[in-house]
């Protein structure tokens, strides 16, 4: 297959999973991410981002040209939510609960759906900036996001307003930032992105320390927390992974045996379990941690 895949999520006690990429397509596993089906997909617009917040039946997928598309069967059937946009939807994050969710794109474009991912309000917009990331941490709330040029925004009233935290960035430059985790609390969080640059702040923004040595021509695509409770896993073009401990004091390379761009990676909290998608219809899988990787053959 060779469909690019941008999103990758396992819902519940992840035997259960999802992708989403070029074309609209939909992938679904039943047995931990080995085997993997195509769904029918309600459009063949790229597909850039896929939550299921609570379970394996009610998920969102949203991508190009303002799409969002919802099912509440676990994939078997999936229905096109309108919106008033035509932006694209970049990242898409349900903090907690399938009612309450947030989806970000072009233009500084923030949407939020307080019903189930029915109806979409535009908070946000009008930047000029591509918001590629947005992260709520332990609540509806206080959130994230991030995107070019070291776009880093905030929100502490559930999103109704959003003041900007890029002027709070370590150094001169402001390379675009692709994914943005806040692991354990909505204070200390990291952020990823081109050149390889990793930003961490402890005080919920207020800082971000660099901790990127020197610059790297590629760029760091995702970041997710919960390997063993502390541990995170990056992905990055050209196949890298990296494994970092709960402070980020020691971040190791690890072999993924392919040379496909990484997007997305999802990690099982309560297990040593986690998932990869990249280029070329790329399903990377670990069950020890993220210290050795697997591809998937997809069989489709």
């Amino acid at each position: 297959m060779e469909n690019t895949l941008y999103s990758i999520s396992f819902p519940e006690d992840g035997n259960i999973g999802f992708a989403v990429g070029e074309n609209g397509i939909i992938l679904k596993s039943l047995d931990d991410g080995e085997t993997w089906q195509v769904l029918n997909s309600p459009t063949q617009n790229h597909l850039y981002g896929v939550n299921f917040p609570l379970d394996q039946y009610f998920g969102l997928a949203i991508g190009a040209k303002g799409t969002i598309i919802k099912t509440e069967n676990g994939g078997k059937n999936w229905k096109l939510v309108p919106i008033e946009t035509q932006l694209d939807l970049l990242a898409l994050h349900f903090p907690q609960s399938e009612l309450i969710g947030f989806a970000v794109g072009e233009d500084g474009l923030i949407l939020q759906t307080g019903e189930s991912g029915e109806i979409w309000e535009i908070l946000h917009q009008g930047t000029g900036i591509k918001l590629y990331s947005v992260n709520f941490p332990i609540d509806g709330l206080t959130g994230y996001a991030a995107g070019e040029h070291g776009a880093i925004l905030k929100t502490t009233n559930g999103g109704e307003h959003w003041f900007s935290q890029t002027e709070n960035l370590d150094g001169e430059y402001r390379f675009n930032l692709r994914s943005i985790g806040f692991p354990f609390d909505d204070s200390t969080g990291y952020a990823v992105g081109d050149r390889a640059v990793i930003y961490k702040t402890t005080d919920g923004g207020e800082t971000w320390k660099l901790l990127t040595e020197a610059f790297k021509p590629y760029s760091l695509n995702g970041i997710y927390f919960g390997l063993d409770g502390h541990s995170a896993i990056l992905v990055g073009d050209g196949g890298r992974i990296f494994r970092a401990d709960e402070s980020f004091y020691s971040i190791i390379p690890i072999e993924s045996n392919v040379e496909d761009d990484l997007y997305s990676v999802y990690c099982d909290a309560e297990s040593n379990r986690a998932w990869v998608a990249g280029a070329h219809g790329t399903i990377l899988r670990t069950t020890d941690g993220g210290f050795t990787w697997s591809k998937v053959k997809l069989n489709i």
